[in-house]
C-alpha cells in the first residue's frame, strides 16, 4: 500500500523508519548549524555585493519611514516596524496559506507541512511555512526545467519511497531550531538572513516602482545563499542534491522569491515571518529538485539575468 499523505498512521510509520538515519543526526547538530549559520550569514554580507547591499539597505531605511498600507502603519516615523506591522506580516503569511490553489499546488503545501509539524518547528511557523510551499507551488506549475543530473539519494528514501518526506523532514528539523527559538542565537541567525530582503518587502510595499532590479536580485541572491549555507550542513540533503547543484539551487530559491515578492512582501517586513515563508520555499524547491529533479523554468538563467529578466 503505497504511503498516503493525509494519513496519521503513514506519517507516524514514516517517522519510525527514518528516525535514526534523518531526524536524530540532524537534531544532534542542530546547535551546530545555527551557530554556523550566524558565522556564514555574517561573511556573506561582507564578501557578496557588498556596495550593493549596503546602498540597498541605506534607501530602505531613509525611505520607508511611516510606511501606511491600506491605512495601517506598518513602519512608523523612526523606520521601525509597529506592532500593526508585525501583524500586517502574520495576516499576509495566513491569507496565502488558506488560499485554495490547485490538487498539484496544495499537494506541496500538505508534503511541506505534515513535514513541519513532525519536525516539530514551531506552531507559529507552520502557516507561514505553508504559505511558502503555496507560493513556490504556484511557480512551479508554470513550468519547470529538467536538471541532468543530482546526487544521490539516501537508501531509505529511494526504497520506502519517501523522498520528498526524508527531505522536508531534515530540513524540518534544522528549521525547527532556528524558527521562533528564544535563543539570542537563533534569533540573531534569523535577522542576520533575512535582513537584505525585509528591508528589500518595506521599500516595495512603500514605492514598489523604486525597487531596482539590481537591489531586487541582490537581496534575494543574499538571503537564497545564507538558507543554502544552512541546509548544506545536513548530510542527507546535501548527499540527496549534490554539491554540483549547490548554485543552481541557490538561483532557483533566489527565482523564486523575486517571483512572487510582489504577493509576499507583506509577509517579509519582519524577520520571524520573513524566515518561515523562506523556509517553506527552500524545502519545496530542495525536495523537487532532489525527488523529481526539476526546477522552475528561469530560474537557471538568474544567475545571468537576476531580477532584471523577470
Amino acid at each position: 500500500m503505497g504511503f498516503n499523505p493525509f494519513s496519521k498512521k503513514s506519517w507516524d510509520k514514516v517517522g519510525k523508519d527514518i528516525n535514526n538515519t534523518v531526524i536524530q543526526p540532524v537534531a544532534d547538530v542542530s546547535n551546530h548549524v545555527v551557530n554556523t549559520v550566524v558565522e556564514t550569514a555574517v561573511d556573506t554580507s561582507h564578501t557578496i555585493e557588498h556596495v550593493a547591499v549596503n546602498t540597498a539597505t541605506t534607501i530602505a531605511k531613509e525611505t520607508t519611514k511611516a510606511v501606511n498600507v491600506a491605512g495601517t502603519a506598518i513602519v512608523d516615523t523612526a523606520g521601525t516596524v509597529t506592532s500593526e506591522g508585525i501583524q500586517f506580516a502574520k495576516n499576509t503569511a495566513n491569507v496565502i496559506a488558506t488560499e485554495t490553489v490547485s490538487v498539484a499546488v496544495q499537494a506541496y503545501a500538505d508534503t511541506t507541512n505534515a513535514a513541519m509539524a513532525t519536525a516539530n518547528v514551531a506552531e507559529q511557523a507552520i502557516s507561514e511555512i505553508e504559505a511558502g510551499a503555496k507560493l513556490t507551488g504556484a511557480v512551479l506549475e508554470q513550468g519547470v526545467y529538467e536538471v541532468a543530473a543530482v546526487g544521490e539519494l539516501v537508501a531509505e528514501w529511494a526504497e520506502a519511497n519517501y523522498c520528498q518526506i526524508g527531505v522536508s523532514l531534515a530540513l524540518g528539523t534544522a528549521f525547527a531550531a532556528l524558527l521562533y527559538r528564544p535563543e539570542p542565537v537563533a534569533q540573531a541567525t534569523t535577522v542576520e538572513v533575512t535582513a537584505p530582503l525585509t528591508a528589500t518587502a518595506i521599500l516595495y510595499l512603500a514605492a514598489s516602482e523604486t525597487v531596482g532590479a539590481v537591489a531586487l536580485g541582490t537581496a534575494c541572491d543574499l538571503t537564497a545563499k545564507g538558507f543554502v549555507e544552512l541546509i548544506w550542513l545536513i548530510p542527507e540533503v546535501r548527499k540527496a542534491i549534490g554539491n554540483d547543484n549547490k548554485q543552481i539551487l541557490t538561483d532557483a530559491i533566489a527565482f523564486t522569491l523575486a517571483k512572487t515578492i510582489s504577493k509576499a512582501a507583506g509577509a517579509m517586513i519582519i524577520p520571524q515571518s520573513c524566515a518561515a515563508v523562506v523556509a517553506g520555499i527552500v524545502t519545496t524547491l530542495t525536495a523537487q529538485l532532489a525527488c523529481s529533479r526539476t526546477l522552475p523554468n528561469g530560474a537557471r538563467e538568474w544567475a545571468t539575468t537576476g531580477a532584471a529578466g523577470l
